[in-house]
């Protein structure tokens, strides 16, 4: 069964029980559906066949919290801070899942490492330290809860954030959704994954190992950041601002949206977008880069291939421009 179907059934199903939040839950449905899709990557029938059958579902929700058999005990009564500390030289690696919850990563001088995140009803986490391995885990509560505290969290209190050393020996794997994801000040010794989804991503003064950036529908802005390996960032109907990146491999990618770069140093460039511009300066000349472009409906101030050079560029839109120039030629 195809997510589209699946959906409309359950739609369909809430509709004719009168649920009063049939918006919301095929929402949430949707983000659940497309959270397995790209974190697992399962095809749309693989990751709808997992799921409970609309029936079920709309039974399950028409009980209500109140009924349910899985209501959490001893919740608490309004929602609150609770900060956790962790001895830098401890940690290796850094896992951190959450979801409609914004993160905020920031190096800064100490050697511990300092998580703050809100609690309430509705949003709980689970912390463990272990061989070298912290994890913050968002809680799975029972979908009823889900749905029917959606709204019982202040926008202000919507942010974890994570504060470790300036320089951390520790690799870093951090994904949240539907929220900003914002680091800077970090030199991180390991690898450093960042996603969210329907947010804004950000990176200032980020260094590490391999740096792997995602979000969709939303801006990329990319500022001093390296990495000893490849760099990789990607987003969906959102623009990619890039500016003093560094990086033997340097992959900036999106879709119906501009790409602005400039002070890229790497041997290998690929940018690629849709239906909008690539714009920017490059180090170098012409003559330096092995050159293949394209663009359809638009100018190029590239050629469409050039042989010879010791770094490569790989830049690619449709019914835009690409206006690249390079610091070392004269125009």
């Amino acid at each position: 069964m195809k997510r589209e179907e699946y959906l409309r059934d359950l739609k369909l199903k809430l509709e004719q029980d009168d649920f009063a939040q049939v918006e919301e839950a095929i929402a949430y449905f949707n983000d659940l559906l497309e959270d397995r899709m790209a974190e697992e990557g399962m095809d749309e029938e693989a990751a709808v066949a997992l799921m409970d059958a609309p029936d079920l579902v709309a039974s399950q929700l028409r009980e209500g919290p109140e009924k349910t058999a899985e209501q959490p005990q001893d919740e608490p009564q309004g929602p609150s801070w609770r900060s956790t500390v962790a001895q830098a030289d401890q940690v290796r690696r850094i896992l951190l899942r959450d979801r409609n919850m914004r993160l905020t990563v920031i190096g800064e001088k100490r050697e511990d490492i300092l998580i703050r995140h809100p609690e309430s009803e509705k949003v709980r986490y689970a912390f463990t330290l272990s061989e070298g391995r912290l994890s913050l885990t968002r809680e799975e509560l029972p979908l009823t809860w889900q749905l029917f505290f959606w709204d019982g969290l202040p926008r202000e209190m919507r942010e974890v954030t994570l504060r470790v050393p300036l320089d951390l020996a520790a690799e870093m794997d951090l994904r949240t959704s539907n929220a900003r994801l914002t680091l800077r000040d970090i030199t991180c010794w390991g690898s450093l994954t960042a996603a969210t989804s329907n947010g804004a991503l950000s990176l200032e003064n980020i260094s590490a190992k391999s740096l792997s950036i995602k979000t969709s529908n939303a801006a990329l802005s990319l500022s001093q950041a390296s990495a000893r390996q490849d760099l990789k960032a990607a987003t969906s109907n959102g623009k990619i601002t890039a500016r003093g990146l560094s990086a033997p491999g340097l992959t900036l990618k999106t879709s119906n949206a501009s790409i602005a770069v400039a002070e890229l140093e790497s041997g290998d460039i690929t940018l690629g977008t849709s239906n909008a511009a690539i714009k920017g300066t490059l180090s170098g000349q012409v003559a330096d880069w092995t050159i293949t472009s394209r663009t359809s409906n638009g100018k190029n101030t590239l050629p469409a291939s050039n042989q010879g050079g010791s770094r490569r560029l790989s830049a690619h839109t449709s019914n835009a421009n690409i206006s690249l120039k390079f610091t070392a030629d004269a125009y």
